[in-house]
């Protein structure tokens, strides 16, 4: 045996992308539909409790559409992260350790969605929605998820458009654009903006589709 077959044996992360070439494009078209789900959802949240509760079909949406991001974000992120190994080695466990607990804390954010989306059945009012809202938010590691969600995912997301640039998986403006967009996001919600949180969560999208049609290549 040579030694560049040694290597080869050795070293999985020499190997190439040995996954049917059915299953690579099902994991690239899961990498931006996740952000453009997220994008639509702050563009359409209700911007205040008064709101939320007078609009309940608004927040079944919100429900529907972060069921979509729940089964697309995480395995959209896995498949964006198989291309960080070889060129950004420590790159690729930092965002990974980052971006995948964020987006898995992600869906305890659906339980406090689904009571806005039923307080008006329930017949509760502002008031007691609010009170409940923060009761069910303080329970158990509620506050801790909430913080992984925030770090997780603004961080993971940036370090990815660092690694992404510096791999140079991607046009440089895309990687920019992945790098700047969810420190974008928490702009937009501190202000209030939500058509700049779809720009922002739009541009993580487009980044990810770029990313996407990175990892089809890689595989071939």
């Amino acid at each position: 045996m040579t030694n560049s077959q040694m290597t080869t044996h050795a070293d999985p992360a020499s190997r190439p992308d040995t996954a049917p070439r059915w299953l690579r494009l099902f994991g690239a078209a899961l990498m931006p539909i996740g952000p453009a789900v997220v994008a639509i959802i702050r563009l359409i949240y209700p911007p205040d409790a008064a709101t939320a509760l007078h609009q309940p079909q608004t927040m079944e949406a919100v429900l529907w559409l972060g069921f979509v991001a729940t089964f697309t974000l995480i395995p959209g992120a896995y498949a964006a992260l198989t291309l960080l190994r070889r060129p950004t080695p420590r790159l690729w466990i930092w965002t990974g350790a980052f971006l995948l607990p964020g987006y898995l804390a992600m869906m305890t954010l659906g339980f406090g969605d689904t009571l806005w989306a039923a307080a008006p059945a329930a017949g509760l009012d502002v008031d007691q929605a609010e009170s409940l809202s923060r009761a069910a938010e303080a329970a158990g590691p509620g506050s801790i998820t909430l913080l992984i969600f925030v770090l997780g995912h603004v961080v993971g997301a940036t370090l990815l458009g660092v690694a992404a640039l510096r791999g140079r998986l991607i046009p440089v403006a895309s990687a920019l654009a992945m790098i700047i967009s969810q420190p974008l996001h928490v702009v937009a919600v501190i202000t209030a903006a939500p058509v700049l949180d779809l720009v922002a969560w739009g541009l993580t999208a487009t980044s990810m589709g770029f990313l996407a049609i990175r990892y089809v290549r890689a595989g071939d």
